[in-house]
């Protein structure tokens, strides 16, 4: 597959693509090969980027790293069809790429690519989108589990959340057997239990929480800030209140409250109704 032809595929924003394109016509792949190929392998991620890095010099707006890590992904797409994975399951593991761009324009009025260190996970095929959730394969000390994320753009209706979990099951079993019934945990501030103080009883994130046992809780972390307002060193004065929950919970911040970031596993028969 050829630049134009992902681009085009992942509806990645004409603006954008104009500067890919152009940039792909002056990179030097060939002096970079290396770096590429280890973007592929879990193992090399970090060396590799900052290798990268150095060698494409002054990268502003990120769109050089960009070109070269959508050029990774036109060989992963090869890797897909020849383990048989669905150009679905493709595209919307791949449009990570076209969200992250879009939020950074609305939140900040120009399109910006600050996501490279995180998109190795898809280019070297350990995380995969699978209807509403994002999962991620690990693995530490012999031990295997899947990380869970969830993307902004998510239905987090229970009905949409248990066919990812039930499609995600047949998914490792199928192509990852290793994987097939390991633990999945999540790490989000969505499962903080001090959400019941802002949110409503009948939300969405709260009966999402219900399929979790929460294991660990970093109270004092901002994190939650990045997702809700976009950056964590904003004046509590100055938070937006465009949305309904970032005005109830900007109050309560307001009056000492806390959010932090809850690690919690899925229990065995998730995201069932009442």
């Amino acid at each position: 597959m050829k630049l134009i032809e992902l681009c085009n595929l992942l509806e990645i924003q004409m603006e954008v693509q104009e500067k890919l394109i152009e940039f792909e016509k002056n990179i030097d792949f060939k002096g970079m090969e290396q770096e590429l190929e280890q973007m592929k392998h879990p193992e090399c991620w970090e060396g590799a980027l900052e290798r990268l890095k150095s060698l494409l010099g002054s990268d502003e707006d990120g769109m050089k790293i960009l070109t070269c890590q959508l050029r990774c992904v036109c060989d992963t797409y090869d890797k897909y069809e020849e383990l048989g994975i669905s150009k679905e399951i493709f595209i919307a593991t791949m449009k990570f790429f076209t969200r992250f761009l879009q939020d950074h324009k609305d939140r900040h009025g120009s399109f910006r690519y600050v996501w490279a260190w995180w998109a190795v996970r898809q280019i070297s095929m350990v995380e995969y989108r699978i209807g509403e959730l994002e999962y991620e394969m690990r693995m530490k000390d012999n031990r295997f589990w899947i990380d869970i994320h969830i993307p902004a753009d998510a239905d987090m209706t229970i009905g949409k959340l248990r066919k990812s979990y039930l499609e995600a099951l047949d998914f490792f079993k199928k192509y990852y057997p290793d994987f097939a019934g390991v633990d999945m945990v999540c790490g989000s501030w969505l499962l903080a239990p001090t959400l019941k103080n802002v949110l409503p009883e009948n939300s969405r994130i709260l009966q999402f929480q219900k399929s979790f046992e929460i294991e660990h809780i970093e109270e004092d972390s901002l994190g939650f800030m990045d997702w809700v307002y976009g950056g964590r060193d904003i004046p509590l004065e100055e938070l937006p209140e465009d949305t309904t929950l970032q005005r109830n919970l900007k109050t309560y911040l307001q009056n000492n409250g806390k959010i932090g970031w809850t690690t919690g596993k899925l229990i065995s028969n998730p995201f069932c109704e009442g």
